[in-house]
């Protein structure tokens, strides 16, 4: 997989010829917002336009943080990584780099060493929430090598505590590892909840939720995804058009932990990594990160 493969597919961009659900699955409801803003944390907002990135606000003390990614894009699914800068680089030797590269290059090194702490995923017009742990440094919200601009993001000393706020308790423990989903191999309950989504493997990962057919077999969903990004016909794979893009949470780097929001109907469900594995480049759910799980 090449740099610029590699920048779309942590950003985003990869993945947003799935249509989004406009039905039978809702980003989490007033209900939720309430009870997580309740929880007094500093707030952080990423708003995702047709123009660009922009964070408010740009400087935000350590600590657990909520953030609400706003989607206002006119049409597609999205969300942003957001990456504290590896030593010794910036901004611009990191994405100018990226954008006079040649197409064709290896993932660079740092993709696999810098802190990356996650986001919700949104379709466009909407908006969701996660808590997510941020440190004391300089960090840059992205997506892709365009058309957006990286924004910066300016994290000063808080109190910096790691420990969970003790009112924020999970209603599933979801973790990803090479290369699985840990944690939805039983029925998940309709409704508003809050996952915790750890990364408890040795590289980077990801997770897409996508709406899939009642009946769809992991072994199917596998294939659906292997034959949409390789071109490749597979007999048992499912329509593409079937498969419906509909949120997730963006790059966790190794160790890291978010809550995410989430308001499910019920029906069957896919989880997907895209990440590029270290070794090989492939996606992850090339190498069988993908679990289909039930809600209801």
């Amino acid at each position: 997989m090449d740099r610029r493969s590699f920048l779309q597919l942590v950003g985003g961009a990869a993945v947003l010829s799935l249509t989004p659900l406009k039905l039978g699955y809702r980003l989490a409801g007033a209900q939720e917002a309430k009870k997580l803003a309740g929880l007094g944390l500093p707030e952080l907002t990423v708003t995702l336009t047709d123009s660009g990135y922009r964070v408010s606000p740009e400087t935000t003390p350590a600590g657990w943080t909520l953030v609400t990614f706003e989607n206002q894009q006119s049409v597609g699914d999205n969300s942003a990584d957001i990456m504290m800068l590896p030593p010794g680089e910036t901004a611009e030797s990191i994405f100018g780099a990226m954008a006079t590269d040649v197409a064709g290059g290896p993932v660079p090194d740092w993709a696999y060493k810098a802190t990356m702490i996650g986001a919700p995923w949104a379709p466009a017009g909407t908006s969701a929430q996660a808590v997510v742990h941020l440190t004391a440094g300089d960090w840059v919200v992205f997506n892709g090598p365009g058309p957006y601009e990286p924004v910066s993001l300016t994290v000063t000393e808080g109190d910096g505590s790691p420990a969970v706020p003790p009112t924020l308790t999970a209603d599933l423990d979801v973790t990803m590892q090479e290369y699985a989903f840990v944690g939805l191999d039983k029925p998940v309950p309709s409704g508003q909840q809050l996952w915790k989504v750890t990364n408890d493997g040795q590289q980077p990962h990801l997770m897409v939720l996508s709406h899939v057919p009642r009946g769809t077999t992991q072994q199917q969903l596998l294939k659906s995804f292997s034959a949409m990004m390789t071109g490749t016909p597979t007999p048992d794979a499912i329509a593409p058009d079937s498969v419906k893009n509909l949120g997730g949470c963006s790059t966790l780097s190794v160790g890291q932990s978010l809550y995410l929001a989430l308001d499910f109907a019920a029906g069957t469900y896919g989880a997907v990594c895209f990440f590029p594995d270290e070794q090989t480049g492939a996606p992850h759910v090339l190498m069988g990160m993908a679990q289909v799980f039930t809600v209801g």
